[in-house]
């Protein structure tokens, strides 16, 4: 390799450290001490690396370097059996290791039957670093919510004052042994390797590497499906209170060699690059039968330097005979791509990896290398056997053929023509594009962007005849701008003068062209009824033939996202998916495109309540947008804001910062004054939820302003109230009412159709209001009238919830306790339906914190205790340890657990 060669910094770096390495093996430890500090004395730099690589080859001599072996668990103390650890009680031994040992337990608070893992820290290891290190591996999981994760249920101190973390507990076998037994074919491996790519894509959504990736992480339970366990080394890449950098660095001591990285045994840094190797070692082993690299009987720096140099054998070279013809092409290229010595020419992302894989099942050309012609040819014919049979036997028919040839010359000509007019199209585009990026921008003057756009529209009505097509496509493109900026109104009348002119002409594409655009304009404007029927019309005039396949996926998107406006998951759903599909025809596919219909299916899935799909959903939306360089748009700043929906009602933990980044983003591409309210209005109420009242108070307010300047009523509505009722949280009950009296005299309350939603708001927040002021006998009829109008409509779940859970205070207070309980119970059965079961969720917390409340006040202290129990489970991971009901919840099980909380 030369010097110019990308990658022979690092080899050349090797090749400087290797011989110091070799050296210092050579000695005995004093006189390996000596010549350490020698060197740390005339290169310090050098000699910190070699002293990391020598205790790297201390691990991996403990550990038997590449060596395969059946895994052996220890038994466990026997003196814990019995013991009671939070909610669970230890049954028998699962494992023990260095950091600790492994219990299988069983639930035993009464609440309900089940078992769990729960990880112990050895005594020996707490106040030092090993207790800071099994601390993170508590706070990580509670990061991570998919099925194919196993997930946290509760952490504390034991009896004993051991530090614990309690585990889902996964009853299955290693992924390579679940493989053998049970004979899975190539194809079958390669699905269930999936799981576990989308299982590592989650948690590097939520900025964590795993870094340990083996089979004995990778469990394969009895239903076939797979659960990633042990983030115990796992590293966070992003700043903040958890990424200890000690604790990571120790954490790294943990790696298994056989499948670490280069860079895991060199120092380097580890990225989710580092788990892209990791995972390419897995699914090698899995399809090969074996390790990229073997033992041998080399020295331990030959074994270093075999995974930093020395590139693994391709998999059909060395797996068994009958599967070679199988794994030889593309899989050996996926593999081998994943599994380079540098990680920026690994793939560039988990996602990325996982899209290879499906395309090799499909029968698709896949990205790790480049594919010829024909190579694409034989993989179309593979999945089109029937159409290209059918097409061989037609053209063996001289008249078919003689048609086809002359068919053939017409469609050249066609074809000429239509790139010489969309040549001319594209010339006028971009003239036009250079005035406003040049001509129309005053010297040393940045106009907005109503302002550019006005300039725009008056140059295409002095150059552009009324009937011209260009200034149809002009104006489409000066709609689409209008409508970007959220100026509905400006656009919907634009696109109306394009569609126009579009239909004089006679042209269906340019008139698919315009309407399409026109349709998502009325939408935005909140005219469904006017929308639908345009973006219809467009689809109808669009036949389904590659040169339409684009334009077709618009307007499905456009016709999908009727569900935002009436809130129903079916369009966004089917069009998402069906969009998907015509893009996926596309080579390749424009990201941007793709991007919008995973939102599309993103939110359908969040209004369905299948937040783990919607989670899943964004996270790949946010890792789409970085690849495709567009992390710093307004469209990156609308999938922060409704990614923070899918967690709003759930973990408003995770929701929070998703929401600054959405407004982040937004002032940084639109600017103070561009910026549109309800971002700021979403995060405002997550933090009023999050009880950090000083941060939200200037977001509300600067939220009036913007809606008022901007003449978004509802928005500025809903702000006056939730200002209201931070003054209400606050305790400053004169500023809250003369809020609530402000917002009361407003249009939208007042006028002659005023907003029904609104009124019942209003109603409601004047209810908690007198509840504050502990004045229940006016606070529990406002409630019950809030509680009484959604039930009857069965709409607004979230406020439904907030309505019921402060009627069951109020009936409390009142002493009417068996109301209160059955109020209470309510709440909390329909907080339940925004999660899937075991999710924590700050809603259901609250219900069982109420639910406690009022057991405790009937006596039942047991089901009190357990129901506080249960409300910190979920408290603690969605509103954190200070948040003021999550203290509530500890000092109630305080007094009735003697003044102390267990595992509080």
């Amino acid at each position: 390799m030369n010097s110019d060669d990308p990658g022979s910094g690092a080899t050349d770096h090797w090749s400087l450290l290797s011989p110091h390495l070799d050296r210092a093996l050579e000695m005995e430890p004093a006189e390996r001490s000596a010549w350490l500090l020698s060197l740390r004395a005339g290169d310090p730099k050098l000699a910190a690396e070699i002293e990391a690589l020598l205790r790297d080859h201390g691990v991996l001599e403990r550990e038997g370097f590449l060596e395969r072996s059946a895994p052996v668990v220890p038994a466990a103390a026997p003196s814990l059996a019995g013991l009671v650890v939070g909610s669970y009680t230890l049954r028998a031994p699962l494992g023990q290791g260095g950091m600790g040992s492994v219990w299988l337990a069983d639930r035993s608070d009464g609440r309900f039957k089940g078992t769990a893992a729960v990880k112990l820290l050895n005594a020996s290891l707490i106040g030092h670093e090993g207790e800071r290190r099994f601390r993170r591996e508590g706070s990580i999981l509670a990061r991570l919510r998919h099925p194919g994760i196993a997930r946290l249920h509760d952490a504390g101190l034991s009896p004993l004052g051991q530090p614990y973390i309690v585990l889902e507990h996964v009853d299955g076998e290693p992924i390579d042994r679940y493989c053998a037994a049970h004979g899975l074919d190539v194809a079958q491996r390669l699905r269930l390797f999936l799981e576990v790519l989308e299982a590592v894509a989650h948690a590097h959504g939520n900025l964590i590497v795993h870094r340990d990736i083996k089979p004995q992480n990778v469990l394969v339970d009895a239903d076939g499906k797979v659960r990633l366990l042990d983030f115990g080394v796992a590293k966070l890449i992003e700043p903040g209170p958890d990424s200890d950098v000690t604790a990571t660095r120790e954490g790294g001591a943990g790696l298994t060699p056989g499948y670490a990285a280069p860079e895991q045994v060199t120092g380097g840094d580890v990225t989710t690059a580092t788990d892209v190797y990791g995972l390419g070692a897995l699914l090698y082993e899995l399809l090969a039968g074996r390790l990229p690299l073997e033992a041998s009987s080399t020295t331990p720096v030959d074994r270093i330097r075999a995974i930093v140099e020395v590139e693994p054998p391709l998999m059909s070279e060395v797996a068994d005979p009958s599967r070679r013809a199988v794994l030889r092409g593309d899989l050996d290229n996926v593999v081998a791509k994943a599994l380079r010595k540098r990680p920026e020419e690994r793939y560039a992302s988990v996602a990325a990896f996982a899209d290879d894989v499906r395309r090799y099942l499909n029968h698709e050309p896949v990205s790790a290398r480049a594919v010829s012609a024909a190579e694409r040819a034989a993989k179309f014919v593979r999945r089109h056997r029937t159409g290209v049979a059918l097409a061989v036997l037609a053209a063996t028919g001289a008249v078919v053929l003689t048609a086809a040839i002359a068919w053939q010359a017409r469609e050249a000509r066609r074809q000429r023509d239509a790139a010489r007019a969309q040549l001319a199209r594209a010339n006028a585009a971009r003239d036009f594009m250079g005035f406003l990026l040049s001509a129309a921008q005053p010297v040393g003057a940045k106009p907005a962007v109503g302002d550019l756009l006005e300039q725009g529209k008056a140059v295409i009505d002095r150059q552009y005849p009324a009937d011209d097509p260009l200034r149809a496509e002009l104006l489409v493109a000066i709609g689409r701008q209008y409508y970007d900026s959220e100026r509905y109104d400006q656009s919907v009348q634009v696109l109306e003068e394009a569609a126009a002119i579009a239909a004089r002409t006679g042209d269906p594409i340019l008139q698919a062209q315009a309407l399409c655009p026109l349709g998502n304009a009325k939408l935005g404007a909140g005219d469904v009824d006017g929308a639908a029927p345009l973006i219809e019309k467009a689809l109808a005039l669009l036949p389904d033939r590659p040169e339409n396949t684009l334009q077709r996926a618009e307007c499905l998107l456009g016709r999908g996202a009727t569900g935002y406006m009436i809130e129903d998951p079916a369009p966004m759903l089917r069009d998402g998916e069906a969009a998907l599909a015509l893009l996926s025809r596309l080579e390749p596919p424009p990201p941007v495109r793709v991007i919008e219909a995973k939102a599309l299916l993103a939110y359908g899935f969040y209004l369905s309540h299948q937040m783990a799909k919607a989670d899943a959903e964004y996270t790949e939306i946010a890792e789409g947008l970085a690849r495709a360089g567009r992390e710093r748009t307004t469209l990156a700043a609308d999938t922060y804001n409704n990614w923070s929906l899918v967690h709003y009602e759930g973990n408003l933990s995770r929701a929070e910062p998703l929401c600054r980044k959405a407004v982040e983003l937004r002032r940084a591409v639109e600017g103070a004054d561009g910026i549109a309210p309800s971002v700021i209005f979403n995060h405002a109420g997550v933090l009023l939820q999050l009880a950090r009242y000083d941060e939200a108070e200037p977001l509300y307010q600067e939220t009036i302003r913007v809606a008022r300047a901007r003449q978004f009523p509802l928005i500025e509505t809903d702000a006056l109230l939730e200002l209201a009722d931070l003054y209400t949280r606050r305790g400053e009950f004169a500023r809250a009412s003369t809020q609530l009296e402000t917002a009361g005299r407003g249009p939208l309350l007042t006028g002659p159709n005023p907003n029904a939603f609104r009124q019942v708001q209003l109603a409601y927040y004047r209810g908690r209001l007198a509840l504050a002021r502990h004045d229940v006998a006016a606070a529990r009829p406002l409630l019950a009238g809030v509680v009484d109008t959604f039930e009857k409509r069965n709409s607004h779940l979230s406020l439904r919830v907030f309505a019921l859970q402060e009627l069951a205070r109020a009936e409390q207070e009142s002493g009417d306790l068996p109301a209160a309980a059955k109020t209470a119970a309510h709440a909390r059965e329909i907080a339940a339906t925004f999660v899937e079961p075991g999710t924590p969720s700050y809603l259901i917390g609250l219900s069982e914190a109420r639910i406690a409340s009022i057991e405790a006040a009937t006596g039942d202290a047991a089901g009190a205790r357990a129901s506080y129990r249960s409300a910190l489970d979920h408290l603690r991971v969605t509103l954190g340890e200070n948040h003021p009901e999550t203290r509530a919840a500890v000092e109630g099980l305080a007094r009735l657990s003697g003044g102390r909380a267990p595992g509080a």
